[in-house]
């Protein structure tokens, strides 16, 4: 579903930092975002466009299953808004972010737009691939 999902220079940033410090000063991602934005994913997006409040006056939510794939050199995130989240938006857009005090935006995607209402669970599952 997802129509331009992308790795931002902020995710590169977070990789690159995780894999070479010996003491990362960059921390894992492990929160999502959902929006009602539409412009185009690019490297330099350093979080959504529009972002929306997920739950209890955040829009961060935390990721609720992530698993690496070290055979294929994959990792997945699932995350999920549960019929009480997000409620009376436009969907449009989603991304990962890290754990810090300021969290980094790792990737973004927009898609075909999901009225989310609280008959409506939504569950995203980005993967990414090292190539």
């Amino acid at each position: 579903m997802a129509t331009g999902n992308l790795v931002t220079n902020q995710g590169k940033l977070i990789c690159l930092n995780r894999t070479f410090n010996t003491i990362p000063s960059y921390t894992v991602v492990g929160w999502f975002k959902v929006g009602t934005g539409t412009n185009t994913p690019s490297e330099g997006d350093t979080g959504l466009q529009t972002p929306v409040i997920i739950t209890g006056g955040s829009d961060l939510k935390l990721i609720a299953t992530a698993t690496v794939d070290e055979p294929t050199l994959t990792s997945t995130n699932e995350c999920v808004l549960l019929t009480t989240d997000a409620n009376g938006n436009y969907l449009t857009e989603f991304g990962l972010f890290n754990n810090d005090g300021t969290k980094k935006c790792f990737s973004r995607a927009v898609y075909i737009g999901i009225t989310k209402t609280a008959s409506v669970q939504v569950i995203f599952t980005e993967k990414d691939m090292v190539a």
